[in-house]
């Protein structure tokens, strides 16, 4: 008898418990939207523009750094860890 006073009353609390939820808003979430094919090529093609531009730049400091005359040691390790880079 007491088990089951104690089993019913935990029914109430909980069924209590999930109607307040609910009626705070604090329900179950709706799920996230599945990410869809359009949206991943378009993050693909996003990282492969940035990919690309910083492999232009990577390029442009090699020009700049290396095609010049070099006279110092200076002027050599900063050429060749530009071309490192690139």
């Amino acid at each position: 008898m007491e088990l089951s006073k104690i089993v019913a009353s935990l029914a109430i609390i909980l069924g209590a418990a999930l109607a307040t939820g609910h009626a705070r808003g604090d329900g179950p979430l709706m799920p996230p939207a599945r990410e869809t094919m359009q949206d991943r090529l378009l993050a693909r093609e996003a990282m492969q523009r940035a990919a690309l531009q910083e492999h232009h730049r990577r390029k442009e400091d090699v020009v700049r750094l290396c095609n010049r005359p070099l006279n110092s040691p200076a002027d050599i390790e900063a050429c060749r860890v530009a071309y490192r880079k690139l």
